[in-house]
């Protein structure tokens, strides 16, 4: 894959995952703005000693129309073992993953040959201390690139390809014509 390509796939990738968070953010939101509303409903929800049915019917009342069957089974299971008072503190960590996720960098590694197990180490080493811990990183063999090694972090790509280097040489002398 291409560099620009690769580029295109990390922001069609990352939209997917917004886009199928978006109605579980939604309905806890929604939820949770009922809740704090009015604070008689949450305990009633968690209390197992009223009838599941009953307590079910109370979620549905806060669910929004649109909410997706899965998102609905989660609000049923929070309801059934008690844990809806946890609602916010899910929230909360749904956001704390979104962000960490959105800090990995995918990170390819572009090589003429292939890289010895010892050398993909070294590589993800000297990676992670210049751009930190939240790569992917994968390793893939172009023998288009002649020599030398391609790095694409995120948008960022180094080029240091004998590839490159004669394309330079090559743009600098017809430069000079």
């Amino acid at each position: 894959m291409s560099h620009r390509n690769a580029s295109l796939a990390t922001g069609f990738a990352r939209a997917i995952f917004e886009l199928a968070l978006e109605p579980w953010l939604a309905s806890m939101d929604a939820v949770y703005e009922k809740l704090v509303a009015n604070p008689n409903i949450g305990p009633q929800l968690d209390d197992k000693a009223l009838p599941f049915a009953e307590r079910q019917k109370q979620m549905d009342a806060l669910l929004p129309d649109d909410a997706p069957q899965n998102v609905r089974n989660f609000f049923y299971t929070l309801v059934k073992d008690g844990k809806v008072h946890m609602l916010n503190d899910i929230r909360s960590s749904v956001l704390s993953l979104m962000t960490q996720a959105a800090k990995v960098e995918e990170t390819v590694v572009t090589t003429a040959v292939p890289l010895t197990d010892d050398e993909k180490a070294a590589f993800e080493e000297k990676l992670r201390a210049k751009y930190g811990d939240n790569l992917d990183i994968h390793f893939k063999v172009d023998p288009k690139i002649v020599g030398g090694v391609v790095v694409q972090v995120g948008d960022k790509i180094l080029d240091g390809s004998l590839a490159a280097k004669i394309n330079a040489v090559e743009h600098t002398l017809k430069s000079l014509s």
